[in-house]
């Protein structure tokens, strides 16, 4: 198969060399910044650049940038690309993504498109950072856009091809709804967390624990910025519940409550330890 890239950063760049690796399929990518072309294709990112010639035979087209660019390049492709091309994005935000699929295919019935999250990153960007390892035992999370069983299969064996773990299906809301929790609000809070004046003083003084916590605080803030915006609604409810949250916390440590921090402290533990067991579950299914 021919495979379009549009974005050679982390993500893109780790996909393309992934499958150049991986696969006997040829990549073809864009980026708008001409050095992250010459590295791509140094790092085997890639087999030439898109053109207008070579996009029109593409069978998948993957959009790895962020939200506001990816619905941009969607508006641009179904025009260019071939009758039963697929085109998925990477985007940590479904809703609107996906919207503006439906949109499109509604107009464009001969194009398949499927929203897609690969679970997988590092605290760093740009294809310098990109590895042929990113997406071992990953979940790709995916959203059908009316997409048909023959362009499921081709994207599924691909993520297969390329490692992953396997595949997970939600609708756009319960997709942007879990990752508010599981992604977006952990990176708000090592952004706040290593505000303190204290990050300063962290040597000889740290651990495991800080360093966690603080990993993802060494995030992109423009991707992340549009990733918080267009998931406000979601996001802003996960922000309320933290600050209730730790307004105990705060609350019983001031007041000496020994009790109350002790009962605090041990609902966070058969929390962990139950969501902890459901997720084993789900595996073992």
């Amino acid at each position: 198969m021919i495979i379009a890239i549009y974005g050679m950063g982390l993500i893109g760049g780790s996909i393309g060399r992934t499958i150049v690796k991986n696969t006997g399929h040829y990549v073809i990518a864009a980026d708008i910044d001409p050095a992250a072309m010459l590295k791509a294709k140094m790092l085997g990112a890639c087999h030439e650049e898109i053109d207008e010639m070579n996009i029109s035979s593409a069978d998948i087209i993957i959009i790895a940038v962020n939200p506001y660019q990816t619905l941009d390049i969607l508006e641009e492709l179904p025009t260019k690309v071939k009758s039963g091309a697929v085109i998925i994005d990477t985007c940590g935000i479904k809703r609107s993504i996906v919207s503006k699929m439906e949109g499109l295919k509604s107009i464009y019935p001969e194009v398949e498109f499927l929203g897609v999250h690969p679970m997988a990153g590092r605290e760093f960007s740009g294809i310098s950072h990109s590895t042929t390892s990113l997406f071992e035992k990953a979940y790709f999370i995916i959203t059908p856009v009316h997409t048909g069983i023959e362009a499921l299969v081709k994207i599924k064996t691909l993520f297969k091809e390329m490692g992953c773990e396997g595949v997970v299906t939600a609708s756009a809301d319960y997709h942007d709804r879990v990752i508010a929790y599981t992604s977006q609000l952990a990176h708000i809070v090592s952004s706040s967390y290593v505000k303190s004046p204290m990050s300063r003083e962290h040597h000889g003084f740290s651990a495991g624990s800080f360093k966690d916590l603080t990993r993802v605080a060494k995030l992109n803030p423009i991707m992340w910025t549009q990733l918080f915006l267009s998931n406000k609604d979601y996001l802003l409810e996960e922000i309320s519940q933290l600050i209730e949250h730790l307004s105990e916390y705060k609350e019983a440590i001031a007041e000496g409550n020994f009790q109350e921090l002790q009962k605090l402290l041990s609902e966070g533990v058969i929390r962990k330890e139950y969501a902890d067991k459901l997720a084993k579950e789900k595996i073992n299914e």
